[in-house]
């Protein structure tokens, strides 16, 4: 069975996001109407500028977060299982099922944005970013061009 999930972030006060490349482990923050229009497919990482698909520059509390949904969901359903094989054997003489306390879930964390990072422009694009100090300094790759 499919189960879709949407899990949302509150941005910045300037409306920012995080991402973090998953090879350089470089933070960033993109404006996020920007990221969601319909021609940005990858984002170059304004650190390393290697290209990657979106969905790899997530963050990790926003995937520790999915992982919470995705697993008190799989209780859940076990949960039901299990509720559901009790009170079908409560009709056969053969077999009794007693299914015991219910699997547990887990709150998940709260998603927050921490506003730590340095505003640029990238004439390239016309667009702007938030980069740490240190990625600031060394002649960003635009994350939306790969434009050293």
């Amino acid at each position: 069975m499919k189960r879709n999930f949407v899990i949302s972030k509150q941005s910045d006060i300037e409306g920012f996001s995080s991402f973090k490349c998953s090879l350089c482990t470089e933070e960033f923050k993109l404006n996020t109407t920007e990221v969601q229009e319909d021609d940005v497919i990858e984002l170059f990482c304004p650190n390393c500028g290697i290209p990657s698909p979106i969905p790899t520059y997530y963050t990790v509390d926003i995937i520790e977060h999915a992982e919470t949904l995705a697993m008190n969901e799989a209780m859940d359903m076990l949960n039901d299982f299990f509720k559901g094989l009790e009170r079908t054997s409560r009709k056969s003489k053969n077999i009794t099922f007693k299914r015991g306390k219910p699997l547990p879930t887990t709150q998940p964390r709260a998603l927050f944005e921490n506003d730590d990072l340095e505003q640029i422009e990238f004439i390239c694009c016309n667009r702007k970013a938030k980069l740490s100090l240190l990625s600031k300094t060394i002649k960003p790759f635009c994350p939306y061009c790969g434009v050293n």
